[in-house]
């Protein structure tokens, strides 16, 4: 005998809700998770398409669904009728619905929607109920198969490990620039919206619970390259240690997880959570792009390592210079820098290029170190609140002159007071030489 998965809600349902596209009454109701008004119509022409058996009752009344062919352009097409009237649809209704999942899926909301909602996972038995709406679903193999991994498609009967307020999701597409963000245990690396399945992943770690993602048509989200957003804000906020110790530890693999490689590229909307600064102390936290110049201070240091990509280390480190990051001393602004040992060469064209300076009228007033830049291109940098030079260390390949230039640079920067690319910089330069022709040809404006 054939088996079917039965899933009913309390009242009895209108023949025009499998009649009226596009016609939806909870559209402009966050509680309810229908949107398009063209779910169950869809879900109706996939089932007869694919030759799926189904039985909808409303109350005591079953409604019929036939077909009849129609031709179009010397094509046919097979028109959906519903108790024998034909309808404006075919059964190549939603071309995109190509799994038997987004039936199940559509007719299991529409019942929570609806209220009352009961599933029924396996039954021989068909039979109406006064009051109900019971709609029948063959129960195929892919249908079992979600069935019998119901979590992986559905989080209404999960527990969460955390829930975290006040995510940034903007480029999530949704309404809600910031919102809750559940994380679930990992199945097969899912995002659910309203408690649904809408994207997976096997790269993610965890599954995650949202309230407003962007979806098409089909019901799949729109934009999931955005999630790299909510990730990098979501470990800022430091969920717990379960979480953000899962999360680097898999950047101690070759092939990091999908959060992973989000906190690499993305910076966090948010400030980081305090929690960072007593986790730094537990854990040697070394920047994961220059890990293997620290072979040495790593052995010898007894606390498991975690390997931090630079952009998010530096992100840290701007909201809380005083955890300790192996491979990032510091950061000025948004550029990260590490301290390094001057070696005789260094000191030697340093004295070199200062005393030319010196000779040719030029004083160096500030302090000089030399540093390794997170960002390879930067070869000097001002510190004009501690009036500090900090030098590149590829710098001192690149000759005389360059370093001369580099140094001169960054003090006008201290001088002025002034940053790179600004007008108030540009103006000082052309006023300090200026002066200096001023004073050589002994002519004043």
């Amino acid at each position: 005998m054939k088996k079917y998965i039965l899933i009913q809600n309390d009242g009895e349902i209108e023949t025009n809700s499998f009649e009226l596209i596009g016609a939806s009454t909870k559209r402009d109701n966050s509680g309810k998770i229908g949107f398009f008004g063209s779910g169950l119509k869809y879900s109706i022409a996939y089932m007869m398409r694919n030759g799926i058996d189904f039985k909808v009752f409303s109350g005591l009344n079953e409604i019929l669904f036939t077909t009849t062919p129609e031709k179009l352009k010397d094509q046919k097409f097979d028109r959906i009728c519903i108790n024998g009237s034909p309808t404006s649809y075919t059964i190549t209704m939603g071309p995109t619905w190509t799994e038997d999942w987004f039936v199940l899926r559509e007719i299991y909301c529409n019942a929570l929607d609806e209220g009352g909602c009961q599933m029924v996972r396996e039954t021989e038995n068909v039979n109406p109920c006064e009051g109900k709406t019971r709609i029948y679903i063959e129960y195929t193999q892919k249908l079992s198969e979600i069935v019998n991994n119901w979590d992986s498609y559905f989080s209404s009967d999960r527990d969460y490990i955390e829930n975290v307020g006040s995510v940034y999701t903007c480029y999530l597409g949704g309404k809600i620039a910031r919102q809750n963000v559940s994380i679930y245990k990992k199945t097969d690396g899912v995002i659910y919206r309203k408690g649904i399945r809408v994207y997976s992943d096997k790269s993610l770690v965890f599954d995650y619970g949202f309230d407003d993602v962007a979806i098409n048509e089909d019901r799949t989200a729109k934009n999931t390259s955005a999630l790299s957003y909510c990730f990098s804000d979501l470990m800022a906020k430091f969920p717990c240690d379960r979480y953000v110790l899962t999360v680097l530890r898999s950047g101690n693999t070759d092939n990091p997880c999908y959060e992973y490689k989000s906190i690499e590229t993305t910076k966090p909307d948010s400030s980081f959570s305090d929690k960072w600064i007593d986790f730094a102390k537990d854990y040697l936290l070394v920047i994961r792009e220059k890990s293997g110049k620290f072979a040495e201070q790593i052995g010898r240091d007894r606390r498991e390592v975690l390997l931090v990509p630079q952009n998010f280390a530096r992100a840290l480190k701007e909201d809380f210079p005083q955890v300790s990051i192996l491979g990032m001393g510091k950061s000025l602004g948004n550029i990260g820098l590490t301290d390094i040992e001057i070696t005789p060469k260094m000191e030697y064209l340093l004295k070199d290029v200062s005393k030319s300076l010196s000779e040719m009228g030029y004083k160096i007033p500030f302090e000089i170190g030399v540093v390794q830049f997170d960002n390879e291109d930067i070869l000097g940098q001002a510190d004009v609140k501690d009036k500090k030079i900090y030098l590149s260390d590829k710098l001192f390949d690149m000759g005389r002159r360059e370093i001369a230039m580099t140094i001169m640079e960054e003090v006008e920067h201290i001088a002025s007071g002034q940053q790179d690319e600004t007008r108030g910089f540009q103006n000082h330069l052309i006023s300090s030489w200026l002066k200096t022709m001023e004073n050589y040809h002994g002519l004043f404006f």
